[in-house]
């Protein structure tokens, strides 16, 4: 994104937090001629996607009110950067040499038996596990139909070893019924975690009663963690948007040099996220993004520790970076940009302690044109 666009969109949001309707009319102004002469297509639209988001504050709306073209954003952002593999990777790592793995599954509406292809066919080799025990907590209800099925038995049959599976909905991760889970001795327990702990931090104290849920009653053995990696969380909305408008050029830019085969929904994806931390205050701020070092430093103090990942997944593989133990999805480009780190963690042996706008003239545009676009137009 170009250096006279990121001014004038920065001046708006200022203008936006101090109240000053006709700078920030101005600016707005600015920044829609300015999006009208880019020659890029996509950098196009995501000026016009925070031009939006900067409407919406303006306004007070919240991002439903718009409508985005697929409902499962986060599957083809992970197809997209093959974070299925990745994630395969790590479990594969953290369960060889058991006989019996249990591994609970924390999604919200994404279609599991897909993301468990994905997982099947990339391993190699499990080595002496010969049961395998899925649970999907799950807070929209889904239902494996029967194609879906047959394609998740035949994902685990050329692996040779027994499967269950179950789906248990759950009104929030923060109070799970462990004893739906029946867990069993002998089982090695590994509880995935996939964009699930950011989506929490807005709301008091629930990552806090999740993990002391998978440390002190699951009694996991290993609890995988990916969550993006960026500084997205700042209370401050001047900072935030500043590190937005970083995170998002970059990766924005990486699309634009790049095909992936999810690269559209990739990007609808990133929509959404960019809307929801622009304009939406309190707990309507759901897209809590904070960097690999501060989550780290989270979980620490919660009572987990690293447990270091093998270097042999990552190789030869250009999005898949290994470093200090964890797997750390990058950007296709030369500088490598940290997108999404995938970690896995152990119970640690340091005890757990409990913690207890004035309207804008101007952006009206924005939000007829964004509400109606389908953002594909070049």
């Amino acid at each position: 994104m170009r250096g006279d666009v990121v001014d004038a969109l920065k001046k708006c949001a200022e203008a936006l937090q101090h109240g000053n309707s006709r700078l920030a009319n101005a600016e707005m102004g600015r920044v829609l001629d300015l999006a009208g002469k880019e020659t890029e297509p996509r950098t196009r639209r995501l000026i016009r996607y925070f031009a939006q988001a900067l409407a919406c504050r303006a306004y007070g709306l919240h991002p439903k009110c718009f409508s985005f073209q697929t409902p499962d954003w986060k599957y083809s952002m992970c197809e997209g950067y093959g974070l299925f593999h990745t994630v395969g990777w790590a479990i594969e790592d953290v369960v060889k040499g058991k006989r019996k793995v249990h591994v609970i599954e924390l999604v919200k509406h994404m279609n599991g038996y897909e993301q468990w292809a994905s997982f099947f066919y990339g391993f190699y080799d499990l080595g002496d596990l010969t049961h395998l025990r899925l649970s999907f907590l799950v807070q929209e209800n889904i239902e494996f139909s029967k194609e879906s099925e047959e394609k998740l038995i035949r994902a685990s049959s050329h692996l040779r070893i027994g499967l269950e599976y179950k789906i248990f909905s759950v009104n929030s991760f923060a109070d799970i019924d462990v004893t739906l889970l029946e867990l069993q001795d002998g089982e090695f327990v590994v509880v995935n975690c996939m964009f699930v702990f950011s989506k929490m931090l807005s709301e008091a104290l629930a990552l806090e009663k999740l993990l002391l849920t998978v440390r002190d009653v699951m009694k996991a053995d290993i609890m995988i963690v990916a969550e993006h990696d960026a500084n997205l969380n700042q209370s401050n909305f001047l900072l935030r948007f500043d590190e937005s408008l970083e995170y998002y050029s970059s990766a924005f830019q990486d699309l634009n040099e790049y095909e992936y085969d999810y690269d559209l929904e990739i990007e609808v994806y990133y929509r959404y996220q960019i809307c929801n931390m622009v304009a939406c205050k309190g707990s309507n701020r759901v897209e809590r993004h904070q960097t690999w070092a501060q989550w780290k430093s989270s979980l620490f103090r919660y009572g987990f520790s690293i447990f270091n990942l093998s270097t042999d997944f990552a190789e030869g593989h250009f999005w898949v970076k290994w470093e200090n133990g964890i797997f750390v999805i990058v950007s296709a480009r030369p500088e490598k940009q940290p997108l999404i780190f995938v970690s896995a963690w152990t119970t640690s042996t340091f005890p757990f302690k409990s913690s207890g706008s004035n309207e804008v003239s101007c952006v009206a545009k924005v939000i007829e044109k964004s509400s109606r676009c389908s953002d594909i137009d070049v």
